[in-house]
């Protein structure tokens, strides 16, 4: 018999599930929509298998509270995307931590999702990573125990910053069940943009750009804001009104923002297709198996890792094990002593 799904709908019923899991010996891969770790398949997990079980928080959902004034809300950590932007939108508010462009597949359906993964709009250029919107979690341990990080306003939090560490821990560390995020106003304007001339010649123009999205064939530019500023900023940089790019969706490499250029030469090389993000330091391709492999080594020759979406079953995920990591493995201990939740992650 192999591993079971489990579908827990409050808190304590997590702590239960973890707390079986660890007297049973068993591991558990902690899954929000699941549209990531779909897509990672057996190459990042072996869950469920004889001695693995799967942690659903999708059951965990709903605005928990939606303080407009204060410009903040409380989500259960299983409550999708798209019910998080029409609850706030109805406020004239939205929390930048959406997973996708219009028309994509999203890379992350709920808000634990979006958590676990860290992986980021195109709009973190002005709006920052996932983990800057994050004001306090609720979670439960390896050991299922349950706990809080954070406050529910900016003025509470004190302390060591767990949200943070546990925004992008992909579940290793804890379950996430409850998150209260920063909200901001909804941008009046939301426009893109292209031209093909190099950026050296027009960037000095945008004052706060929320995306520079770089290709082949040219430059696409998100400007928000009030009307008339976008218009202005939009003409005095010479960029044409556009659609959204679409973004290749195989892998994503990481590098330091001054060596993204370098790497975007050797995926050309490579006969990668890419999208760029130079001021991030992020970089979205596509290509066949070598041609992925030779970008993932070509990233980390430039400090950087890639993490690959859709692998085959022998292709890792995330990189070589770059074996372990004294302070990583010291906090996964603190969390998680029994190696309960998902201790194959970073492995593969």
């Amino acid at each position: 018999m192999g591993g079971i799904w489990l579908r827990p709908e409050s808190s304590d019923e997590v702590a239960e599930a973890v707390g079986d899991a660890r007297r049973g010996e068993r591991a558990l891969e902690v899954r929000g929509g699941g549209t990531v770790l779909s897509r990672l398949g057996d190459a990042a997990r072996p869950a469920p298998t004889e001695d693995a079980d799967v942690l659903s928080v999708e059951a965990l959902s709903g605005v928990v509270e939606h303080p407009a004034a204060d410009l903040t809300v409380t989500v259960a950590a299983g409550t999708p995307i798209d019910e998080l932007a029409a609850a706030v939108g109805e406020a004239g508010q939205e929390s930048p931590i959406e997973p996708q462009l219009a028309g994509q597949d999203p890379l992350g359906s709920t808000v634990g999702g979006r958590l676990g993964t860290a992986l980021a709009s195109p709009r973190q250029l002005a709006a920052g990573r996932v983990r800057d919107w994050v004001l306090r979690v609720r979670y439960v341990t390896g050991e299922g125990r349950a706990a809080h990080a954070g406050g529910a306003t900016v003025k509470d939090v004190t302390g060591y910053d767990l949200c943070r560490l546990l925004t992008g821990s992909w579940g290793t560390l804890a379950v996430l069940t409850e998150v209260t995020l920063k909200l901001r106003p909804i941008p009046p304007t939301r426009a893109w943009h292209r031209t093909t001339v190099p950026r050296s010649q027009w960037r000095a123009a945008l004052h706060d750009p929320s995306a520079i999205i770089v290709d082949s064939e040219g430059t696409s530019v998100l400007l928000e804001g009030h009307p008339d500023d976008v218009a202005e900023q939009a003409s005095s940089a010479q960029l044409a009104p556009s659609e959204p790019p679409t973004l290749p969706g195989g892998a994503r490499a990481a590098v330091d923002p001054a060596r993204t250029d370098d790497l975007v030469a050797e995926l050309d090389a490579l006969g990668c297709t890419w999208a760029a993000e130079p001021a991030i330091g992020l970089v979205h391709l596509d290509g066949d198996d070598a041609a992925l492999a030779g970008a993932r080594a070509a990233a980390e020759r430039h400090g950087g890792r890639l993490l690959r979406l859709d692998p085959d079953p022998q292709t890792p995920t995330f990189g070589a094990d770059p074996g372990p990591e004294p302070f990583a493995a010291r906090l996964q201990h603190a969390f998680d002593p029994d190696a309960v939740l998902a201790p194959w992650r970073w492995s593969s």
